[in-house]
């Protein structure tokens, strides 16, 4: 207390001055409407750019869970347009789709990209999601921008899956327009680019054209991009081959979905019976 007595002794005169200067102030902003109006303008300039930053902070602070909400937002969207049958989400143009009639039901979850090498001949990814968020061996895995995997082991929180770029892997894929199908297979040079193969040498490619999954398989529904087409020739068997440019820059991989075909287990108990077990003779 005695210190504080010292200092207002010794600035006694100049807080005095302050104190009557912030009166003087006060008194010319509260009675001069131009004053007041500047005092009022640099106020709220002041409080919106404060205001503005804090926003700023709390927005960075809160953007991983921003993130997931969007990223459970669209999976959920993506699970409508599949049941409706939406093949354009921007004009809204309703139809049955390939995927429809063949009875496939998707659900998306939404899971990060942990791990994920794109410099290897045989390339892998990791995710943090497992069979606690119910991601089975055989799911699929796709961004907004198209396919980049299947799962190959699934843990209880993180999985193991095959990336597109790799050599192992084959996608059943199809061009956009004309419903030509084939396989994409990547032969293990540029991680821009895959190869579309087993398309009939008759059938017109052009540069530009979509490559897109055709549905028939359990794994990814229809219309999944996968990427541009940018020259087509023939390999060294005779067969036509197409180079196609990726749309999923694959080293810039972070977010992405786990496709789970509900019907999976039964289509493919279906398919494992393609031998004939009971053959009569029709009389």
């Amino acid at each position: 207390m005695q210190y504080i007595l010292n200092v207002i002794r010794r600035n006694g005169m100049l807080l005095i001055f302050v104190f009557l200067e912030l009166i003087a102030l006060f008194l010319v902003f509260k009675k001069n409407i131009y004053h007041e109006t500047i005092l009022a303008s640099a106020s709220t300039s002041f409080t919106g750019y404060v205001n503005d930053k804090i926003a700023k902070v709390t927005n960075f602070v809160q953007l991983p869970q921003t993130n997931k909400d969007l990223m459970d937002e669209n999976a959920f969207l993506r699970e409508q347009l599949v049941h409706l049958g939406i093949k354009d989400a921007k004009t809204k143009k309703f139809y049955k789709s390939d995927t429809l009639g063949y009875h496939q039901t998707y659900s998306f979850v939404p899971t990060e990209i942990v791990n994920n090498s794109i410099i290897k001949t045989q390339n892998l990814l990791t995710i943090d999601k497992g069979t606690n968020d119910g991601i089975e061996k055989g799911d699929g895995i796709i961004t907004n921008n198209g396919v980049i995997g299947i799962v190959t082991y699934a843990g209880k929180n993180y999985s193991r899956a095959i990336s597109l770029l790799n050599k192992d892997i084959n996608i059943n894929a199809r061009i956009k327009g004309n419903q030509y199908f084939g396989t994409v297979k990547w032969d293990g040079k540029d991680p821009r680019f895959v190869q579309l193969y087993e398309i009939p040498k008759y059938i017109e490619v052009k540069k530009g054209d979509t490559i897109e999954t055709d549905g028939k398989s359990p794994v990814f529904p229809e219309g999944i991009i996968i990427g541009k087409v940018v020259s087509k020739g023939i390999d060294e068997t005779g067969e036509m081959k197409v180079q196609v440019r990726l749309k999923q820059d694959f080293a810039n991989l972070a977010q992405a979905y786990v496709v789970t075909n509900l019907n999976k287990v039964e289509i493919q108990q279906v398919e494992k019976s393609d031998t004939i077990t009971n053959t009569q003779n029709v009389q």
